[in-house]
């Protein structure tokens, strides 16, 4: 699968400090590969220092995991947190 906009989530802050909640059947190595969120960059202003709480493989093996998003133009990378 790909990125689904109806499966994100603001939860709070400013660009650069926001904290989004997202839901995937995708493994955690598809939702933080990148480009993977290129269209939240325009969706929801997603700007590097942004925090993506991602709860990926539902309906299989469910898994938490903390992304930092790194923006550069249209490209988003997403590195997890540990």
């Amino acid at each position: 699968m790909s990125y689904d906009s109806t499966t994100m989530r603001l939860m709070g802050g400013v660009p650069g400090q926001q904290l989004f909640l997202y839901r995937s059947p995708d493994a955690i190595g598809a939702v933080s590969a990148s480009g993977y969120f290129d269209k939240a960059i325009a969706e929801y202003n997603l700007a590097s220092g942004d925090i993506i709480l991602a709860v990926s493989g539902f309906g299989a093996l469910n898994v938490l995991d903390a992304l930092v998003a790194s923006v550069s133009g249209s490209t988003a990378t997403t590195g997890l947190l540990s």
